[in-house]
């Protein structure tokens, strides 16, 4: 701005040096001149008026330069106008870049401080599930070491082989080991002892809470379990070998009888057909998803719940089931039979003792003799053997 002032200044002195100069010349008179004029005086005036005119030139030239010089600082200055709005552009651009990293930062700062709170929560939780987890384990050994005797009495019980010596407790404590714990203060306050639950039936078992018909089964099954072998259940290691023994000594039917306690419900479905069961009840079963050993404990509530509804029906499954389920438990009684005369062959065999009412019902048999070893009882008649042989099958 101030070189453009500069350049109007010089120009406007310009402007008035050429005025001054058209000023400073002689004025054109009608004064008729005589040829005797005073010569000199004219050529003075015109050398002055000269004179003055190159002055006038001179001081236009130097503000012409002056102008061009005031221009070309001014086009300097507008350019230097420009560079510092370009840089202020740039730091304005800068400042923004800045102030997002910075806000960036925040956002980061907020969102490391919010996962160092989650974090401390979580250790926390953690903590408390750590102190939980070790309370839970103290307290099961606790349990443990409170069952452990209790578990023993139930070994000794069960080694005799009959379901009906349990008393009410064993049959509790029977409920507590096969997932059954929830139906265990119905059975108490109903004082089902092992012999009672020998004839417990399906209704009579629905009236005491297993709604469910695998429930029902599942008790029923270690029932016959306890009394073929003194144990809550057979591994499928035990009925292949059972199995085995059985097709040596009988026949492969007597082996499916075995391993149908195994069978999934396609195998069941399968093998009902093939004992002439109508292929409609097979349906329902196989829609039902019977398995083997579901199919060797059940009862006509069972079946009745499951969808076969004709009574012709369900009588012929369960005279089926029934004479299976004989088979299968003589098989795996003669197998811990034969597998117990084995191990005590070269020991002698120690009776095992009875509690509650196991030990009621031997003193009432006999104060005086301790309960029959079940290596001395027929696996079939569950009779005192007078000259037991083991045969080389076992």
């Amino acid at each position: 701005e101030d070189g453009k002032a500069a350049a109007a200044a010089a120009a406007a002195a310009a402007a008035a040096a050429a005025a001054a100069a058209a000023a400073a010349l002689p004025p054109q008179t009608t004064t008729p001149r005589g040829p005797l004029s005073d010569a000199s005086t004219w050529h003075a005036e015109v050398d002055t008026a000269s004179a003055h005119a190159e002055d006038v030139g001179k001081e236009a030239a130097r503000a012409q330069a002056g102008l061009e010089v005031a221009t070309a600082a001014a086009s300097e200055a507008q350019q230097s106008a420009d560079r510092q709005r370009s840089a202020v552009v740039e730091l304005e651009r800068s400042l923004a870049r800045q102030r997002a990293i910075l806000v960036g930062a925040e956002r980061d700062a907020a969102r490391a401080a919010q996962h160092n709170a989650d974090v401390a929560e979580w250790a926390r939780v953690a903590q408390a599930d750590v102190q939980a987890a070790e309370e839970r384990v103290q307290r099961a050994r606790a349990e443990v070491e409170r069952a452990a005797p209790r578990a023993a009495e139930l070994t000794q019980v069960l080694a005799c082989c009959d379901v009906r010596t349990l008393s009410v407790r064993d049959v509790c404590d029977v409920l507590l080991e096969v997932g059954l714990a929830a139906h265990e203060k119905a059975f108490a306050a109903n004082s089902i002892d092992g012999l009672t639950l020998s004839r417990l039936e399906g209704g009579q078992m629905r009236g005491l809470g297993l709604e469910a018909p695998a429930d029902r089964q599942k008790l029923h099954r270690v029932a016959c379990v306890i009394s073929a072998c003194g144990r809550l259940q057979v591994t499928l290691a035990d009925l292949e070998q059972a199995a085995a023994a059985a097709a040596i000594s009988t026949s492969a039917e007597a082996r499916d009888a075995v391993l149908l306690a195994a069978w999934p419900a396609a195998n069941v479905a399968s093998w009902l057909e093939a004992n002439r069961i109508p292929p409609h009840v097979c349906g329902v079963l196989l829609a039902a998803k019977v398995t083997g050993e579901q199919l060797l404990h059940v009862c006509d509530l069972d079946l009745e719940q499951i969808g076969v509804a004709a009574v012709h029906d369900r009588a012929q499954l369960l005279l089926r089931t029934e004479e299976v389920r004989e088979r299968h438990f003589a098989a795996v009684r003669a197998f811990f039979c034969a597998c117990s005369s084995s191990s005590s062959s070269s020991s002698p065999v120690i009776a095992p003792t009875t509690t509650g009412a196991g030990a009621a019902a031997t003193a009432a048999d006999d104060d005086d003799d301790e309960h029959e070893p079940p290596d001395f009882l027929c696996p079939i008649t569950q009779q005192l053997m007078e000259r037991p042989v083991i045969a080389p099958d076992g």
